[in-house]
């Protein structure tokens, strides 16, 4: 059972494609399954992700211990890296490819900067690779703010990643999917659908699919994810475990891992979706994707949501009519 993808006329050029996770964290294993399929499709896909773990570039620099190093935030893993202590997600993935897989697959991670880094750190790595094709990958849909909402979750990553790909005017195909909707708290999902919405009518949406349990693709997610949450020093990906729990059928109040039990869960078939859009509309749309433009580091940008956050109107509270 294959997953339909809607994208595939915009991918039918791309010789190397960048499925790079946009926010962080386990966001690239939300592009798993797109890799999986994508495989039979174009000749190369690469994986990337704006990575939370501490790279240790000098570390790993003064031991040269299989790590391919483009610069001093921007690293390229694999299951030979060798040992490291604490959250790299990353790391692990790569080892689930060799031990399941039997392949050497490269992970690339980006540090967290502020978004010249960042640009800088892709156009490096889109030279390396010969990337023709970029596809940011969302968990959750937080990416798909505008700037306006009541609630916002934590979108500043996604910002970061959505500013340094408007940058990149040299890749003809960019492309952003979500997926996850209703996992995450502290959002305006009536305002998220809004958004949808209104890109849909400027002609940035571009379809969406499902994931379901038969489908191999899925099968090989789930395993990668549960493999690596249950490796030592692995948070749980509450965005991951709940796109499992709604494949899996489950409903409502239900709870894959201990990390989020003592808070309230809504499990629901609208989880497992890939939402996909032009980036070029998403980022047109943004109010304040020009304040991020100059930052250097994460510190930069946090300064500039404040003020961003404390001069701006919002739009009024809705809630969507469902029940």
């Amino acid at each position: 059972m294959e997953l339909n993808l809607p994208i595939f006329d915009h991918l039918s050029s791309c010789q190397n494609l960048l499925i790079a996770g946009m926010g962080g964290g386990f966001d690239i294993f939300c592009g798993l399954p797109i890799y999986f399929e994508l495989q039979k499709r174009v000749p190369r896909v690469h994986l990337a992700n704006l990575s939370f773990s501490d790279l240790g570039v000098s570390y790993y620099i003064a031991r040269r211990e299989n790590i391919v190093i483009l610069s001093d935030t921007l690293v390229g893993v694999t299951a030979k890296t060798g040992v490291f202590r604490g959250y790299f997600p990353e790391l692990y993935l790569s080892q689930w490819f060799a031990e399941k897989k039997h392949e050497d697959v490269t992970i690339w991670c980006f540090h967290k900067t502020g978004v010249q880094p960042l640009l800088s750190n892709y156009r490096t790595l889109i030279e390396h690779l010969g990337i023709d094709g970029i596809l940011l990958i969302d968990g959750g849909v937080d990416s798909l703010v505008r700037g306006d909402e009541t609630e916002m979750a934590t979108f500043a990553e996604d910002a970061v990643s959505l500013c340094a790909l408007s940058q990149l005017i040299e890749i003809q195909t960019r492309l952003m999917v979500c997926i996850g909707l209703g996992a995450e708290r502290d959002i305006s999902y009536a305002h998220i659908l809004e958004n949808i919405a209104e890109l849909a009518a400027n002609n940035g949406f571009l379809g969406s699919s499902s994931l379901v349990k038969k489908m191999s693709v899925y099968q090989n997610y789930e395993d990668a994810v549960l493999y690596v949450q249950n490796k030592r020093e692995q948070e749980a990906s509450v965005i991951n475990s709940s796109i499992i729990s709604a494949v899996q059928g489950y409903y409502g109040d239900y709870h894959l891992t201990e990390k989020t039990k003592g808070s309230k869960l809504w499990i629901s078939p609208l989880m497992p979706i890939y939402w996909f859009f032009e980036l070029e509309s998403v980022v047109n749309r943004h109010l304040f994707l020009p304040q991020l433009l100059s930052t250097e580091t994460f510190s930069d940008v946090l300064a500039a949501v404040w003020t961003v956050l404390h001069h701006r109107q919002t739009r009024s509270r809705s809630r969507i009519p469902l029940s």
